[in-house]
């Protein structure tokens, strides 16, 4: 079975997954690009509507047959994975819908098996992220399509920590939402252009932005200190296209970066015909937004 790690929505907030490959940018095939959390983070047990993004050299694939699972097996520290091997095994996975867009009521375990809670089978507990986070795997498979997982992030307890700096984090942080993309602008030598046509083989420069909102401000525990202080998310955005090329893969700002846009430049194909483009916003907290342009390519 064939895995594609890079769809986790905390690819910049989890430091083991691993670089995307030089052509992760063309859509040469069927692929599920993304996932959002409505809510983006939310307590073990709580309902949750997951959408993917699917995209395809054709366009955007809508009513995708996805099969939606929880993966249920802690990973063990002799593992290099994001999540355990186990969570190919069919044993290992709860049911959460089908189709492109599912509700799910996430395990009720998840801060035990994923979190910092004491997990059973002689594992350790998680270590956060470098947001202070904890995340319950999601299993997507689509038939024709690698197998992908998504990481929903679940709001746990505050552990090891002093009870003044768990009683500050618990009144103070709140959980995670979802970022929001404007509309992607394009612009040719300077002058602003419509996205809907481009002339073959043209420079783009194409820019994504967001609310100043969307990178918010949460309260964190400092392990080093044992104090709770306060981060500002940084923000990532992966760029994909079914023709031309992209300068990279993936742009953004770091969480002290109080820019709202990033930029990345695209050659349209030399060919005319259709050409699609997808976005997907992510904050370093799992929040993930994303969208999808259909550019008709004229000589």
């Amino acid at each position: 079975m064939k895995l594609r790690w890079g769809t986790f929505a905390v690819a910049w907030a989890v430091s083991c997954v691993p670089n995307l490959a030089n052509d992760d940018s063309l859509i040469d095939s069927t692929r599920v690009l993304a996932v959002r959390a409505d809510p983006a983070e939310a307590k073990p047990g709580t309902a949750v509507t997951f959408t993917a993004l699917v995209a395809s050299p054709t366009g955007t694939a809508k009513s995708a047959p996805i099969t939606w699972d929880f993966c249920t097996a802690p990973k063990p520290l002799t593992e290099d994975n994001v999540v355990s091997n186990a969570c190919l095994d069919s044993s290992s996975l709860t049911p959460a819908g089908n189709g492109e867009s599912t509700v799910a009521t996430t395990p009720t375990d998840g801060c035990s098996l994923f979190g910092p809670d004491t997990p059973p089978g002689g594992f350790r507990p998680v270590d956060p992220d470098v947001t202070g986070g904890y995340y319950q795997p999601l299993r997507a498979d689509l038939p024709s399509a690698d197998t992908t997982f998504e990481l929903a992030r679940i709001h746990c307890d505050l552990a090891n920590a002093p009870s003044a700096a768990v009683d500050q984090f618990t009144l103070t942080y709140h959980d995670n939402l979802n970022p929001t993309l404007a509309p992607l602008t394009a612009t040719v030598d300077g002058a602003a252009e419509s996205l809907a046509t481009m002339h073959a083989g043209t420079r783009v420069i194409l820019t994504a932005s967001w609310p100043a909102a969307s990178a918010e401000s949460f309260a964190y525990f400092d392990p080093a200190s044992q104090t709770v202080t306060t981060q500002r998310e940084s923000m990532q955005v992966a760029w994909y296209t079914s023709g031309g090329a992209l300068d990279t893969e993936s742009t953004g700002r770091a969480e002290n970066d109080p820019a709202t846009s990033t930029t990345d430049g695209w050659s349209v194909p030399s060919t005319a015909g259709t050409a699609h483009l997808w976005i997907v916003l992510r904050d370093s907290r799992g929040g993930v937004d994303f969208a999808s342009y259909d550019v008709e390519v004229v000589p």
